[in-house]
């Protein structure tokens, strides 16, 4: 569990009378004072039930005065109550109030502190970190508008540590650095101080900066110890071990791990405690409500024998007589509802049998989606090599028929895999929206480029009409609008001869930093008969016939339409035959106000290829001689490897600039055979060459200790700037 920084109960009660209100009631105000010294002393000593009825009961007198600024502090009060119990949802729906009633009485101050709180709900218990950010960003913008460094200090904290949890750790180090100067400048507790230490000590030993994380650690450790931090000590120690073993102390990590595990085992002990503390609890707040219900119930049926005491009588003699009448009723239904109940019983137990088959059918075809994808891949990264090859040693060859249907062949049928493995993909949920600056003109220009062939020889014009009112850089999954554009634009060249295609962008809708964007993609061609206009979203799906050579899979637009759901949109379509057709949908996106890094564009000339020696471990032999040449073709040395172990040889007879290593292979695989040369202290660049998709293995390739990956099959010029610029990194 991690743990951030929270304004504590303690900070709110110092301010219940800050506010110069008109008393309607000296008594009732006498009350919420008393009781919140009641609800600070309990929480302090983690009694949480007598701080539920202080905290009822001063809501309860608030309610009678309307006095909003209180009930604010109050309903957080009960916010923070729930959350010390992991009851979150509960949390939330006081934290709202809270907030509801800081906006009433226009209280920037109590507003950031809420937003903090609904920011650490979401980073803790739901683990929903987008909607922690949102609320922490919420936090500080309140905090800035105030000027007040104090309010500022707590979300830059929680939103650098948030970050740090997400492994972005140049994103997190800005937010790290102004904490550690707000804490400096005397924001911040003890706490606070051993906790942003501990970060900055993570940070730099990610960075490899390890005497300067060693100080930030002892740091930590010195105010985490004043302060008895059982879990700060247990995540410092642990952390502080890990150090020790990057820098080869070995009897340091072990003593520093031992010191780590002796304290999680007082934490231990302690959550134990507090575990058995919570399930009396919730159990004792039960009751509370029980009772408080009872005694509503009392005082209404008192109310009612003082002023109808003739009618009960007559009231227990009716619901009596119900009464048999009911019990009659349950008697004669009874064994009919057995025998309903044992009938539902079965029923059920039949479901949850055809949802686990249908789980496991489900897992299946993902596995055997995955494994065929890489399979067919793997040979046609051989056919696409190859044929690049034979059309650079042979250029007279690109006029010849039989070399062109060949070309054709191979990237129709890496086109085929790619929609099957993507209509898979969304079909299983496996893809999720991402949330990255991209430049929406220069997303447009490269997707309208990459079809210049096509355009050319269909003889078609394409009109690109981009709203200026459209801002340049937006937030969002560039590479998902990107596949819908491309299918789109792809469909309107296909069937659109000596005609024209538009692609137009226009602004709809503005709302605070949301800008609704209308994307239409049009063309005066074949258009779609009105009987296909429905079934042409469904799978396998093709508009003309195969005889007339219009090749599709029938795939393109069942993956945008499911594409745009991710969007939370939908495409529509305007189409008459031989009249053209035109698609139209919208998308949201944020205003990004962060700049794009743009990827730095290497030259062959940067580096001496002569003078670079290249080994390439690949089972494959095709595959070894297709990138052997390529890489020959640009100069460098190159040695080849079948497999993992002939590789190690190689690396312990031999040093290498750069090493292309495939991932799957026979005897050990490229990832276990990159642990064994990264234990032998080699830190030469690896390249992962793989058939899989990258969201498969990405993860698996980096903590494997690899610098970078390409998937087969490849674009050549990609391919070299790849290499490039892992050898130019090196040269650095």
């Amino acid at each position: 569990m991690k743990f951030k920084l929270i304004p504590t109960i303690v900070c709110f009660f110092s301010l219940f009378f800050s506010q110069g209100q008109d008393i309607d009631s000296l008594a009732i105000k006498d009350s919420i004072h008393k009781y919140s010294y009641k609800i600070e002393a309990s929480f302090s000593n983690y009694n949480y039930k007598k701080t539920l009825e202080a905290a009822n009961k001063a809501i309860e007198f608030a309610e009678q005065i309307d006095d909003y600024y209180n009930l604010s502090i109050l309903y957080n009060d009960l916010g923070l109550v729930y959350e010390s119990f992991s009851e979150f949802d509960k949390s939330k729906s006081n934290y709202l109030k809270a907030l509801k009633y800081g906006k009433l009485v226009k209280n920037d101050t109590l507003k950031s502190w809420y937003y903090n709180n609904l920011g650490n709900i979401y980073s803790e218990g739901y683990k929903n970190t987008d909607s922690a950010l949102f609320y922490y960003n919420e936090s500080l913008k309140i905090g800035v508008k105030l000027k007040d460094t104090a309010e500022i200090f707590t979300p830059v904290l929680n939103i650098g540590w948030t970050y740090m949890d997400l492994k972005k750790y140049d994103t997190a180090y800005p937010y790290l650095i102004d904490s550690e100067k707000m804490i400096n400048t005397k924001h911040g507790d003890i706490s606070a101080k051993a906790q942003i230490n501990f970060l900055l000590g993570r940070y730099h030993m990610h960075e490899g900066n390890y005497e300067l994380a060693d100080s930030y650690f002892k740091e930590s450790i010195f105010h985490a110890e004043n302060e008895k931090r059982l879990f700060e000590l247990t995540e410092i120690y642990k952390s502080y071990a890990e150090l020790a073993q990057k820098q080869e102390k070995p009897n340091e990590a072990y003593t520093r791990l031992e010191k780590h595990l002796n304290y999680k085992d007082s934490l231990y002990n302690k959550n134990k405690l507090r575990e058995l503390q919570n399930a009396q609890i919730k159990f004792e707040v039960a009751e509370i409500k029980k009772n408080y219900k009872l005694v509503e119930t009392e005082k209404k049926d008192q109310a009612i024998i003082l002023q109808q005491s003739q009618q009960i009588s007559y009231i227990l003699m009716i619901a009596g007589f119900i009464l048999i009448l009911l019990l009659i009723n349950m008697f004669k239904n009874y064994k009919f509802r057995n025998k309903a109940l044992a009938k539902l019983r079965l029923k059920n137990s039949e479901l949850r049998t055809a949802k686990e088959e249908a789980e496991q059918q489900a897992n299946l075809k993902s596995q055997f989606f995955s494994t065929v994808s890489h399979e067919l891949r793997t040979p046609l990264y051989g056919v696409v090599g190859l044929t690049s090859l034979l059309s650079e040693d042979f250029p007279n060859l690109k006029e010849n028929e039989n070399f062109k249907s060949l070309k054709f062949s191979s990237k129709y049928l890496l086109s085929l895999i790619n929609n099957v493995l993507q209509i898979n993909k969304i079909e299983s949920k496996s893809v999720k929206l991402e949330r990255i600056p991209f430049n929406i003109r220069n997303l447009v220009n490269e997707v309208v480029n990459s079809f210049g062939f096509a355009i050319n020889q269909n003889e078609n014009t394409v009109h690109k009409e981009i709203d200026t009112k459209i801002p340049e850089i937006l937030l969002g999954d560039s590479v998902r609008l990107s596949q819908i554009l491309m299918n789109l634009i792809g469909n309107a060249i296909k069937f659109t001869e000596s005609g024209n295609i538009w692609i137009q962008l226009n602004l709809v809708e503005i709302d605070a930093n949301k800008h609704t964007i209308k994307f239409t993609i049009k063309d005066d061609g074949l258009g779609i008969p009105e009987e296909k206009q429905i079934a042409i979203f469904d799978k396998f799906v093709q508009l003309r016939p195969i005889e007339k050579n219009y090749q599709g899979t029938g795939l393109g637009l069942p993956i945008v339409k499911r594409l745009l759901e991710l969007f939370k949109s939908d495409i529509t379509l305007e189409s008459k035959e031989n009249e053209g057709a035109k698609f139209t949908f919208t998308i949201v996106f944020e205003e990004s106000k962060e700049l794009l890094e743009q990827s730095p564009f290497i030259t062959d000339n940067t580096i001496d290829a002569d003078k670079k020696n290249i080994l390439v471990v690949d089972d494959n032999k095709i595959n070894r001689v297709v990138t052997k040449r390529i890489l020959k073709r640009k100069g460098y040395q190159c040695d080849v490897a079948e497999d993992g172990f002939e590789a190690l040889e190689k690396l312990k007879n031999k040093a290498y600039h750069l090493i292309l290593m495939d991932i799957n292979m026979p005897k050990i695989n490229g990832i276990d055979t990159t642990k064994q040369i990264r234990q032998l202290k080699i830190e030469t660049p690896i390249i992962a060459l793989t058939a899989v998709e990258e969201d498969q293995i990405k993860d698996k390739i980096y903590d494997a200790g690899m610098n970078d990956f390409i998937i087969k099959p490849y674009d050549i010029e990609e391919f070299h700037q790849i290499i490039l610029k892992n050898l130019y990194v090196n040269l650095i």
